[in-house]
Order: C-alpha cells, then structure tokens, then sequence
C-alpha cells in the first residue's frame, strides 16, 4: 500500500499546510497575516494572485496575496472579518495552522 500525499508542489488543487508566524491589526476588523509553508517550500506567485485559504472546519475563502513575490516560503494576506470564514481567519494566532491552494488568478504589471 502507498502512502498519500497531503500536498503535490505541482498541483494548486491540492491544499499544503501553513503556520501563522505574525499578525498585526490595521484595524478592529482588518489583519495582516504572515503565514509560513510548513514544509519551508517556496510558492512562486506573480502580483494581483490570490490564495484559496481554508480555515479548518470553518470553511475556504479567496485572499490576495499582499507580499512581496520573492518572500520565498512565506506568503502575507490582509483580511477583513466579514463573514464566518474571514471570522476565523483573522482570530487566528501565531502557531496556528490553515491549508493553502493556489496561486490562482491572471497577474497584472
């Protein structure tokens, strides 16, 4: 019997794991969250790309990528708390996990 793969490096369908390592409130309801690939592997992206973030038994939602393209295995979205997803994501505190799908989305220059 083979072992599954939780996450392929190929395959932006299949989520990978990352840890929250830093978050700062902008405002009461909007935070800017660094997240690091648990598996220190880069995610290459171009810029206007998003990220299909799944808060675990909460839900997914679509995020923009809001950092720099050459962070390497760390990916920085800012999230407003506007429903119960975005809720979740911005409670969350360093340590914690969420899985990760993409990029997706046309860059722009």
């Amino acid at each position: 019997m083979t072992a599954t793969l939780l996450f392929s490096e190929t395959d932006a369908m299949t989520p990978r794991p990352f840890v929250l390592v830093e978050k700062t409130w902008e405002t009461a309801d909007t935070a800017t969250l660094v997240f690091e690939d648990i598996a220190a592997r880069p995610t290459r992206f171009q810029p206007g790309q998003f990220m299909m973030i799944y808060a675990f038994g909460t839900g997914e939602v679509p995020i923009s990528i809001a950092g720099n393209p050459h962070m390497g295995r760390f990916l920085v979205h800012t999230v407003r708390a506007v429903g119960a997803v975005t809720d979740a994501i911005a409670a969350l505190e360093p340590g914690e996990k969420v899985g990760m799908r993409g990029p997706f989305g046309t860059s722009w220059p």
